[in-house]
């Protein structure tokens, strides 16, 4: 009925489509406002958390502790890339966390912070 070169063709188009390339992007958090500009406004001391939080919105965190006060800010970006074919899967997700930590006194004056933001490649 069929020739060795028409059923070699057919499984070739049937594994073509049962075979895909997939790519993957998930973004959760808070997204990132704590550029350089928005904290050098920021004075250990003497800035508060009012200035903190109209600066920056709500965090993602809010963490009390005895003598402090902890605010957090979490931005979680991820991408990837993958190929599913009938035997063999491979998936490669490349995660970046955007984070800044800000600490406040008992009179909500803050007393330090720090900030990490992944720069990714052609943004």
């Amino acid at each position: 009925m069929f020739s060795l070169l028409s059923r070699l063709t057919i499984a070739v188009v049937c594994l073509a489509l049962l075979a895909g390339c997939v790519q993957f992007k998930n973004k959760r958090g808070v997204e990132v406002a704590w550029q350089a500009d928005v904290v050098a406004n920021l004075e250990r001391g003497s800035s508060t958390r009012k200035d903190v939080l109209d600066a920056l919105g709500p965090p993602s965190q809010i963490i009390s502790l005895e003598e402090e006060t902890v605010l957090y800010y979490l931005f979680e970006k991820a991408e990837g890339e993958g190929m599913i074919l009938i035997v063999y899967n491979t998936i490669d997700i490349e995660t970046r966390y955007d984070r800044a930590i800000f600490f406040f006194d008992e009179e909500d004056r803050l007393t330090d912070y720090s900030t990490r933001i992944h720069r990714h490649d052609g943004e």
